[in-house]
């Protein structure tokens, strides 16, 4: 990929971020795009000023028009977006909760795919990521299980509708990232000890677990139409 563009929407924190440092180390010129600005900053820095950082909203599709309108050929598009989701026991998650789930994912990776799709190389890939939600059985989580599954969803048809254009998702399982630290520590340590023993892997995921898989399917010409699940074996057991 030496040579070749990629913007990150959500570069600037978690999978998104390590994402943009493996394409760095591929030789792909990045683009890092999120809402705080100072997250953004923390990012550049730790990317060491090799990424150009974008402050956006993409849950405003005006400003994600202006985004590419603004760009030359970029060659892929990789989309890492985190919205709020409300949790809880299905018919305890009122409307607007569950609306806001949508409006917090869905609808910026919409934003984001109808946009970047028509100006993205021939050659190139748009990826997403997505959530291994989308097809597990877990209690509470059915905001979630909704917002990726419809994400997942649309990637057959889009690969075969956008092509040759390549269209892929990378979905991961639990995942230990910046995004978990909001719960109390003594009860995210039981959750991942709790899902690393039912694990084949042994562990849950890191940000960087997650990065490989996403640059694998970006770099692979020969891959489209694909959900890739990263795991580490739990949709097995």
């Amino acid at each position: 990929m030496q040579g070749q563009s990629a913007a990150v929407f959500g570069g600037s924190s978690g999978i998104g971020l390590a994402t943009a440092e493996h394409l760095l180390r591929s030789g792909v010129a990045v683009t890092i795009i999120g809402r705080s600005r100072e997250r953004l900053q923390a990012a550049e820095a730790q990317l060491e000023g090799c990424a150009t950082p974008v402050a956006l909203d993409c849950t405003d599709s005006n400003q994600v028009a202006e985004f590419f309108a603004g760009r030359g050929s970029i060659d892929h598009v990789v989309i890492s977006l985190a919205g709020g989701a409300a949790l809880g026991p299905f018919t305890s998650v009122a409307e607007a909760e569950f609306r806001a789930t949508f409006d917090g994912k869905l609808w910026p990776y919409i934003n984001v795919m109808r946009e970047a799709s028509p100006r993205l190389s021939p050659e190139g890939s748009l990826t997403l990521v997505t959530g291994a939600s989308a097809l597990a059985a877990t209690p509470g989580a059915a905001t979630l299980a909704a917002v990726n599954g419809a994400l997942e969803g649309m990637i057959k048809t889009l690969a075969v509708e956008l092509a040759p254009l390549r269209v892929n998702a990378v979905s991961p399982g639990l995942t230990d990232t910046a995004a978990w630290q909001r719960i109390p520590t003594e009860i995210r340590e039981q959750m991942y000890a709790k899902a690393a023993a039912e694990t084949p892997a042994g562990r849950v995921g890191r940000a960087d677990d997650v990065a490989m898989a996403v640059v694998a399917v970006v770099g692979n010409p020969f891959l489209t139409g694909l959900v890739l699940p990263c795991d580490g074996g739990k949709r097995l057991t």
